[in-house]
């Protein structure tokens, strides 16, 4: 008897979330997205990771009226090769120029570590032991990304991904 609840129930929710998909095509201002944004990478020898894929894409975070923030994304996977297990991945994320300028830069972590980017760990409060981060064991993947918003963004031609240092 309990199996079948399970069909409605999971048919609801299904409902449920596909329904800001309805409005994906109705926001204003987002930037032509079937335009590809070309990405490039700079890891050093020594950062033990290897960047599985990458991409950047113009996206929104919908609200309930249809209507969205425009920002660019830059997401991919990172693959852990240096032999043991790593508490974090630190990256440069840069907006350049059609001739290579950085024309804006921020930083971030992979996803298991975003918690660094938190104001208690940056402004001390906090140690890296504090953060209770899982590590991305040797050998595994994890994901990396990070977000551009359209208002506080420059026009830009492409982007890089930079390894700053992984731990």
């Amino acid at each position: 008897m309990k199996r079948y609840r399970t069909v409605p129930v999971c048919a609801f929710f299904l409902s449920i979330l596909s329904v800001p998909l309805l409005y994906a095509l109705d926001v204003p201002n987002l930037p032509d997205a079937t335009n590809p944004i070309s990405g490039s990478l700079i890891v050093p020898p020594t950062a033990s990771i290897r960047i599985v894929a990458h991409r950047g894409e113009w996206t929104a975070f919908f609200g309930t009226g249809g209507s969205g923030e425009p920002f660019f994304l830059i997401a991919g996977q990172l693959e852990n090769t240096s032999g043991k297990p790593l508490t974090y991945i630190k990256f440069q994320f840069e907006l350049l120029s059609e001739d290579g300028v950085v024309l804006h830069r921020d930083y971030g972590y992979n996803r298991k570590a975003e918690a660094l980017r938190e104001e208690e760990y940056e402004s001390g409060k906090k140690s890296l032991i504090e953060m209770n981060l899982d590590p991305v064991a040797a050998g595994a993947q994890d994901g990396l990304r990070f977000f551009f918003f359209k208002d506080e963004t420059p026009e830009f031609h492409s982007y890089r991904i930079r390894v700053l240092e992984s731990r």
